[in-house]
């Protein structure tokens, strides 16, 4: 994964506006004010001399000998902060092995590069709501959704036995796939390849597994098909949870025999609405007897899909987290600073959320109402403001586009005029209609969602919108990263003894090395590592030195990607992105020997 590495600001800080005049301790977050300041001048190597300065101090009083300054003997000290063409002209480079790191942002407040991107190109900055601005509370709201389905699933006439299921934070992962057929959650790599499959909670060999899929892959043509379900959302959590809590509940404690029988997607289609199944008797008599007979992988996903469906679209699932918002949505007083910051800066802003405005107007109200008195309303942040926008059917075809009345909620019916007007809301609408009032076009638009596919890969596919995509698994991914620390260096070890074992060797020898030995420590350190982000399905984005099937989907559409978009305070608003040039094996050992010094 490319990730940013050059430093635009002048006076090479990476801290957002602070109050002035405190000292904020180490262990409290820094409180952000409103308003933007001018950047300083000063010579270029100035903060990192100065950072230098106190760790040789801090040293210096621990009783440590100060680390020799590496470029202390260099021009690079006299380069002004930007430096002159003439200081550029007259530069002379440091040996490649000379040079200080290249100065990062700390990881977990870090804004990751795959396209470089220059913000004071974009004008229009617009945004998702769920999961994007409004971060929902894990693992609450997972538990809420998780329950909502399961008394759905009751009503229908599944077994009450179900009910002490409970939801597990730690199982779940996004990008996996959910074969209908037989019932198994798939983790594959970017080319399709399966690396782990788990049938209910049981995690299957490579032997078995192979019995299920004798190829051991995943075609692209079956992707596209309606076998394979990708989770691919952090609405499907619960969802995946749940599927596989049932098949392993169902096969062993349940008169339900699961079967592979399978219908076809017209037959799914053509299956009778969830509401129409069970009986009177399942719904009213507690003392039922429990259900016994068949029932598919197939059917099963079909009535958990539809009652996840029904708990999202019905309303009664908003209602609850509408009832207690602290509970569900994180707030915090970074969002309306980020806001207005955007504003001040001239850029246009807009929200495009496939929320419905009852929803949408008491969580953003809830979010960002009575933090700034320049600001009545959280639609005063905003330029134009769209609910049920229907992503990502919003951009292709869309809808009819209707203003709200924010009084009752009500669609009007009479016709949008040929503007947005700041302060209104409207429903619906298609991209072509969007770019035509507004003018924001490609490039000069800067996306900020967490669904892959609708927000991120249909704008860009289809109308170049620039993006940001929320992973907000980052943040984990990370801290495990700096936990494994020793782990990942014992791996790095053990592949560099695999090579030595094969140094001198070439096509005249006959005899393999024993390697079994060391291929069991190599699997046994991978599997401590895997295990570490998570027991089941190990990390997001990798398996090994295997990308997974999101991290390929991360790198090829998403421009830009971060574990929360209020990271984007961390870096001026004219801040130049620029992705790391990734080399080919053929590059990478050639960069090696980039180096003057002899």
């Amino acid at each position: 994964m490319a990730e940013n590495n050059n430093t635009s600001n002048s006076n090479g800080s990476t801290t957002p506006n602070l109050t002035s005049g405190t000292s904020t301790p180490p262990h409290q977050k820094p409180h952000l004010t409103t308003g933007l300041r001018t950047s300083s001048s000063g010579l270029l190597m100035d903060k990192r001399r100065q950072d230098e300065e106190k760790l040789s101090a801090e040293q210096a009083a621990m009783g440590k000998k100060s680390p020799t300054k590496l470029f202390s003997a260099y021009s690079l000290n006299d380069l002004s902060n930007p430096p002159t063409d003439e200081e550029l002209k007259n530069y002379k480079d440091l040996p490649a092995s000379s040079l200080p790191p290249i100065h990062k942002r700390e990881k977990l407040r870090r804004v990751f590069v795959n396209r470089d991107i220059k913000l004071d190109r974009i004008e229009f900055f617009g945004f998702d709501m769920d999961y994007t601005l409004a971060v929902y509370n894990s693992p609450d709201f997972e538990e809420l959704a998780y329950d909502m389905v399961l008394d759905k699933l009751i009503e229908i006439g599944y077994p009450k036995s179900i009910r002490k299921l409970k939801y597990d934070p730690h199982f779940p992962t996004r990008g996996l796939f959910l074969d209908r057929e037989l019932g198994n959650l798939l983790k594959i790599d970017s080319f399709g390849n399966i690396i782990i499959c788990v049938h209910g909670r049981t995690t299957l060999s490579k032997n078995r597994t192979s019995e299920f899929y004798p190829s051991m892959r995943v075609s692209s043509d079956e992707i596209g098909r309606n076998r394979f379900y990708l989770l691919n959302t952090l609405f499907t959590l619960p969802e995946a949870c749940l599927y596989a809590d049932l098949v392993d509940h169902l096969e062993r404690e349940s008169g339900l025999r699961l079967t592979e029988e399978v219908a076809d997607e017209q037959q799914q289609m053509n299956s009778p609405p969830l509401s129409s199944l069970g009986s009177e008797s399942s719904k009213t008599d507690e003392n039922n007897h429990q259900p016994d007979g068949d029932l598919s992988f197939s059917n099963l996903f079909q009535d958990v899909r539809t009652a996840c469906d029904l708990v999202h679209n019905d309303g009664s699932l908003k209602t609850r987290v509408l009832d207690d918002l602290p509970r569900y949505i994180r707030k915090t007083p970074d969002m309306p600073v980020f806001f207005d910051r955007l504003r001040q800066n001239k850029n246009k802003v807009f929200l495009l959320t496939n929320s419905e405005f009852y929803y949408t107007n008491k969580v953003m109200s809830y979010m960002m109402n009575g933090y700034n008195p320049n600001y009545q309303s959280w639609r005063d942040y905003f330029d134009v403001i769209i609910v049920g926008a229907d992503k990502p059917r919003f951009f292709s075809e869309g809808t009819t586009i209707r203003e709200v009345d924010t009084e009752t909620g009500n669609l009007r019916i009479t016709n949008v005029k040929d503007r947005f007007e700041q302060g209104k809301v409207y429903h619906g609408g298609s991209l072509s209609l969007f770019q035509k009032l507004t003018g924001a076009k490609g490039s000069r638009v800067l996306y900020i969602g967490d669904h892959i596919f609708a927000d991120i890969i249909k704008s860009k596919k289809t109308h170049g919108w620039r993006n940001l995509l929320v992973v907000p698994e980052l943040q984990h991914e990370l801290e495990v990263m700096n936990q494994q620390k020793d782990t990942t260096i014992h791996l790095m070890n053990l592949e560099f003894i695999r090579a030595e074992i094969y140094r001198g060797l070439d096509s005249e020898s006959t005899t393999p090395p024993d390697i079994e030995v060391l291929h069991q420590h190599l699997k046994n350190t991978n599997d401590k590592l895997n295990f570490a982000y998570n027991k089941y399905f190990g990390s997001l984005f990798k398996n090994g030195s295997k990308s997974t099937f999101f991290s390929m989907q991360v790198q090829r559409y998403a421009d830009l990607y971060t574990s929360d978009y209020l990271n984007l305070l961390n870096y001026p608003l004219f801040y130049h992105f620029c992705a790391n040039s990734l080399p080919l094996p053929h590059e990478s050992s050639s960069f090696s020997s980039f180096d003057t010094s002899n």
